[in-house]
């Protein structure tokens, strides 16, 4: 058991510090169901030179979707594109973004844990209780969003940016 509680704080260490954020198969949200946030539509640029992101503009491509590009990447940056496509969806009284590469059948997700017209802070989706494995649709995927929140490690290491 010990050696399951020191792996377990490994991975969530290595994940949090050095990782990109990891694609999941499924949506934490139903794309296209709800409606954007249109004070997120800009360039944003963010305050950690070592980001997987540095700049990202948000473009309204309709109500419920956004046309997201990157416009200048970090080094650990992994995706093969710079095009993605963006929504937005609530868990639990929080919102969160999720995103699908042009190229890619997966979603990247992050949690917004604040936000106005020239600032925002974000964090990525940790899955804290089953991990990625566990995450077989949409709403297990909720379940372990929410039951990960609970953690007083949720959502602890977070990226400010601001708008352009």
């Amino acid at each position: 058991m010990k050696k399951l509680v020191h792996l377990s704080i490994f991975i969530l260490i290595i994940t949090t510090f050095y990782g990109c954020p990891v694609g999941i198969n499924y949506p934490l949200g139903t794309p296209g169901k709800e409606k954007i946030n249109k004070e997120l539509i800009g360039t944003w640029v963010s305050d950690k030179t070592d980001a997987e992101v540095l700049k990202v503009k948000f473009e309204k491509n309709d109500d419920y979707t956004y046309k997201v590009t990157v416009m200048e990447r970090g080094e650990m940056y992994a995706l093969e594109t710079d095009n993605l496509t963006g929504w937005v969806t609530e868990v639990e009284g929080k919102t969160f973004l999720f995103f699908k590469p042009e190229n890619e059948d997966t979603y990247y997700h992050y949690m917004i844990k604040s936000s106005d017209k020239k600032s925002l802070v974000t964090c990525d989706v940790s899955l804290l209780d089953g991990g990625v494995d566990s995450v077989t649709s949409t709403e297990a995927f909720r379940k372990q969003v929410v039951t990960s929140m609970k953690s007083a490690e949720y959502g602890v290491e977070t990226i400010s940016w601001t708008k352009q």
